[in-house]
C-alpha cells in the first residue's frame, strides 16, 4: 500500500497530515475489528472431496423396570392386602435386583418384601399390608442393582364396614282357627362375620288368648333357624315380637297372627290306598283312616258299597273319634270296580273311594301227556306165546315132511 494512502488512513497513528478527518480514522479502526471477530477458515479436507459426514450408533445400556399390581379394597379392620411387586429386564439385564425395605406411612403395618432379592433381573416379590384406619395407602418400593435404582408406587386401599351384626326376620302374616295351631320360621342371619351367642325371647299383644313356645332358643355362632308354634282357642288378631339379644346388640322381628273361629267339630276319612289291583279269587286291601278336627269326639259308623260282583268287609265298622279300619275285597270276576266306604256321626256324611281293578286268572299250563303201554310182563308173555306158536308150526311142517 503507497505510505501516502496508509498515512491517510492511519491518521495519529503514522505520519498523518492534519486534514485527515475523523472518518478515515473511524473506518481504519472498523476494517482491523473485523478481522479479529470473522476470521477466514480453511475448507476441510471431507468437504473438499465431498465425502458424507461420519455417524456414530449408541451402544444400549443394559437396564431393568419395576412394577406393583393395584390389590382390591379390603376392609379397615386388619384384613391383610397383598401386592406383587415386579422386575423385568431391559437390554439383556442379569443382574441381581435387590428390593429395599419401604417406608410406610402412618397407620400402616406390612410383611417384609419376598423375597427380597431378585436374580437375573427377572422375577416377582410380594408384600402384604392391613391397617384399622380407612384410607389409601401408597408404599414405594425401590429396587437397586449397582449404580441402577428404579422404584413403583403400591396403592393399598382400606375401606370403612360396619362392625359384625345379626339380623332376625320371621314368617307373616300368620292365620289359623281357633283350637288348631300354626307356625312361623324365625330366622337369624350372620352380618360381616358376626359369630357370637344369640338368645331369642318374645312378647305377645295383648298378652292373654295365644300361647307360643320358641325352639330353639338360642344359636351360639349367630345364625340358624327357629320354629315358633302358636296355639288358641280365643279367637282374635295378636302381635308377637320375636328379639334376639347378643351382649349389648338386640334385633327384633314382628309376627301379625290373626286366630278365626273354628268350625263345627267333624272328622275326615281318608284311605292308605285308592286304588287295588288283585286277581280273581284273591283278597286286596286298605287301610280307612278317621282323623277328627275342631274337637270331634264322637262316635263314627262305616259302612261299605260295593258292586253285586265284588265281596267286601271292614275289620271294624265303629270308630271313637279317631282310629283306623282295614277294607278287605275280592272278586271271582275279572273287571274293574268303584267300592264306596261311608262314615257318619259328624257335621255330615263323609265317604272314600277304592278304584278296584279284579284281573283274570292266568290259565294253568298244561300237564305233559302221558302214554300208557303194557306191563312188561304182559309184553313178555305175549312174546312168548308168538314163540311157542311159531315152535308149534315149525314142529308139525317137519312131522308132515316124514310121513309124506
Amino acid at each position: 500500500m503507497p505510505r501516502r494512502l496508509l498515512c491517510n488512513l492511519c491518521g495519529p497513528f503514522g505520519d498523518t497530515p492534519s486534514r485527515h478527518s475523523l472518518i478515515g480514522k473511524t473506518l481504519f479502526l472498523a476494517f482491523l475489528f473485523s478481522l479479529a471477530i470473522y476470521p477466514r477458515l480453511a475448507p476441510q479436507a471431507t468437504e473438499l472431496r465431498g465425502a458424507s459426514p461420519r455417524t456414530f450408533d449408541s451402544i444400549p445400556t443394559p437396564d431393568f423396570r419395576v412394577g406393583a399390581t393395584l390389590p382390591s379394597v379390603v376392609p379397615a379392620d386388619r384384613t391383610p392386602a397383598t401386592s406383587i411387586i415386579f422386575v423385568s429386564p431391559i437390554n439383556g439385564f442379569t443382574g441381581t435386583v435387590t428390593l429395599l425395605d419401604p417406608s410406610l406411612p402412618a397407620d400402616l403395618t406390612c410383611t417384609a418384601l419376598v423375597p427380597s432379592t431378585i436374580p437375573t433381573g427377572s422375577g416377582h416379590a410380594m408384600v402384604s399390608c392391613s391397617s384399622s384406619v380407612a384410607g389409601t395407602y401408597n408404599v414405594t418400593i425401590v429396587g437397586t442393582s449397582d449404580a441402577i435404582r428404579h422404584s413403583a408406587t403400591a396403592t393399598f386401599r382400606f375401606a370403612s364396614f360396619p362392625p359384625p351384626e345379626f339380623m332376625i326376620s320371621a314368617i307373616t302374616p300368620l292365620s289359623f282357627a281357633a283350637s288348631s295351631t300354626a307356625t312361623s320360621t324365625v330366622t337369624v342371619s350372620s352380618l360381616g362375620g358376626f359369630d357370637r351367642r344369640v338368645d331369642l325371647t318374645s312378647t305377645v299383644y295383648p298378652s292373654v288368648g295365644l300361647t307360643l313356645s320358641v325352639n330353639p332358643q338360642s344359636f351360639v355362632h349367630g345364625s340358624g333357624t327357629s320354629t315358633a308354634t302358636f296355639s288358641s282357642s280365643t279367637p282374635g288378631d295378636y302381635t308377637v315380637t320375636i328379639t334376639g339379644t347378643s351382649e349389648s346388640l338386640s334385633r327384633t322381628t314382628t309376627i301379625i297372627v290373626a286366630v278365626t273361629l273354628a268350625g263345627p267339630p267333624d272328622f275326615a276319612i281318608s284311605a292308605s290306598s285308592n286304588s287295588l289291583n288283585v286277581e280273581a279269587g284273591n283278597l286286596g286291601t286298605t287301610r280307612i283312616t278317621i282323623t277328627p278336627y275342631n274337637g270331634f269326639t264322637g262316635s263314627i259308623a262305616l259302612a261299605v258299597s260295593a258292586p253285586g260282583a265284588v265281596s267286601c268287609d271292614l275289620s271294624n265298622s265303629s270308630i271313637q273319634s279317631s282310629g283306623e279300619s282295614t277294607l278287605t275285597c275280592t272278586s271271582h270276576i275279572a273287571g274293574d270296580y268303584t267300592v264306596t266306604i261311608g262314615a257318619t256321626g259328624g257335621a255330615g256324611p263323609h265317604t272314600t273311594t277304592i278304584d278296584l281293578h279284579i284281573a283274570a286268572v292266568s290259565p294253568a299250563a298244561p300237564a305233559p301227556l302221558t302214554i300208557r303201554g303194557p306191563t312188561s310182563a304182559f309184553f313178555y308173555g305175549i312174546i312168548g306165546v308168538i314163540i311157542a306158536v311159531v315152535l308149534a308150526g315149525a314142529f308139525l311142517a317137519l312131522r308132515r315132511s316124514k310121513t309124506v
